[in-house]
Formats: structure tokens, C-alpha cells, sequence
């Protein structure tokens, strides 16, 4: 058992190793999943977003990629407690957390399906990062409410110029990054670093990322160079 503390007390999950490539999104469970974790979230009054290929889906195809896997939403670091409070609630309405990454990213699964919420932390100014994947913090702060699959959820307001950052100039064409045929090698390895990742105390967990978060915002600054985008 792996524990989260939170302001009313530890919540205690059995994690799950979620792996690139393991099952395609279920839509409508999916569907059910966003519904009423939308409701937790507006009756405990929290800012959350679309993000990532979630987002990428509600503006190109108007629902869920075809070959997603996964829902994937952002919140303020902010707001950290009010979501770890919400953990709670949300078991009783059958989540269950299946994953944490103590540097902000956690996963609830519901039925088979997960969401995957990142919680972005100041980086300098105006950019946020997570789990070492950064943001232009102006569209994570300047958004609007966009009608998706019947429920009214946050994206960023230049959701354009964030989706051509993000996925490059031709973000309107589909592109396949797995075929769901994961071999069990490659299973693994990935399991056991996740469990490995588990079992670090901080000063070696946060030694064993650092290298990999480097070369991550190493490139996210080069494509703001690249694509001007001011923050």
C-alpha cells in the first residue's frame, strides 16, 4: 500500500502500473468518468482544465481521441490540497487512486479507465511544470469554458497556439504513438521502474529524475525560441 497525506488525513491505494500502449480508451466510460468527476470538482469548488491529448480531442474531434488511452486534465498547484481533500470523495464515488508521483501527477480510475491529473508548480516566471512537462502558465490561467461531450470544462482560451506548441504545426492530423502490441519485456522494465520509483526515499528519487527532467525543459525552452511564444 502507498500513501498520500493530505489536510484530513493519509489516504492509503494499491497502485497500478499504467503503461503506454496498455487499452484503448473506453469512450463511454470515459464519458461517465469526466461527468461526475466534474461534479466533485464543481461542488468543492475546484479550477481544473483539459490538457494534453484530452484537449487535443475536444477541439479536433470534438470527443475522445480514438486512440487515447487515458483522460488528462490539469490543476494549479494551488489548489494540491483541495484535490488530495476531494481524494476521499471521490472513493465514494468508486475512484481509486492507481498512481502518484510526488512531484504532481496523479491518477484516479474509475471502471477500468483513468484520469491522469497534473498538478503544475511554478517553474519561474510564467511557466509551470509538472513531472517535468512545462507549461506557458498564461494558458493554464487565461481560459474558457468549452461545451464538451455535454459538460462545461476549462481550456485554455488560445487553445490553438497552445495545441501548436504542443503537438507542432500539423496538430489537426492524427498520429498514431502506439499500436497497443506492448511486449511483455518492455512490460517489465517498465514495471520495475515504476517500482523502483516507489520505493526511493526523496533525496533519490528526486536524484533519479532530475537527468530526465533536465533534458525535458531543456527542449521546452528551446521551442519557445522557436515558435516566439512570449510568457
Amino acid at each position: 500500500m502507498q500513501k498520500i497525506k493530505t489536510p484530513i488525513g493519509v489516504y492509503s491505494f494499491s497502485p497500478k502500473i499504467l503503461y503506454v500502449g496498455r487499452k484503448k480508451i473506453d469512450k463511454q466510460i470515459a464519458k461517465q468518468n469526466l461527468s461526475d468527476f466534474n461534479s466533485i470538482a464543481n461542488k468543492n469548488n475546484l479550477k481544473f482544465g483539459l490538457i494534453y491529448g484530452t484537449l487535443l480531442g475536444a477541439i479536433r474531434e470534438h470527443d475522445f481521441i480514438d486512440h487515447d488511452e487515458d483522460i488528462d486534465l490539469f490543476v494549479l498547484s494551488e489548489q494540491r490540497d483541495l484535490l488530495f481533500n476531494m481524494l476521499f470523495e471521490l472513493r465514494k464515488c468508486d475512484f481509486e487512486v492507481v498512481r502518484y508521483d510526488r512531484r504532481g501527477l496523479i491518477s484516479i480510475m474509475k471502471n477500468n479507465e483513468y484520469i491522469d491529473i497534473y498538478i503544475f508548480t511554478p517553474l519561474q516566471k510564467g511557466v509551470r511544470v509538472c513531472c517535468g512537462e512545462c507549461v506557458v502558465e498564461k494558458y493554464l490561467f487565461n481560459t474558457i469554458s468549452l461545451n464538451f461531450l455535454s459538460e462545461s470544462i476549462l481550456v485554455p482560451a488560445d487553445y490553438e497556439e497552445y495545441l501548436q506548441f504542443q503537438y507542432g504545426k500539423d496538430w489537426t492530423t492524427p498520429v498514431y504513438y502506439t499500436d497497443f502490441k506492448v511486449s511483455k519485456i518492455t512490460m517489465f522494465v517498465f514495471f520495475m521502474k515504476e517500482k523502483i520509483k516507489y520505493c526511493l526515499p526523496d533525496i533519490l528519487f528526486n536524484k533519479f529524475v532530475k537527468r530526465l527532467e533536465k533534458k525535458a525543459i531543456d527542449r521546452f525552452f528551446r521551442r519557445l525560441e522557436e515558435y516566439m511564444i512570449k510568457i
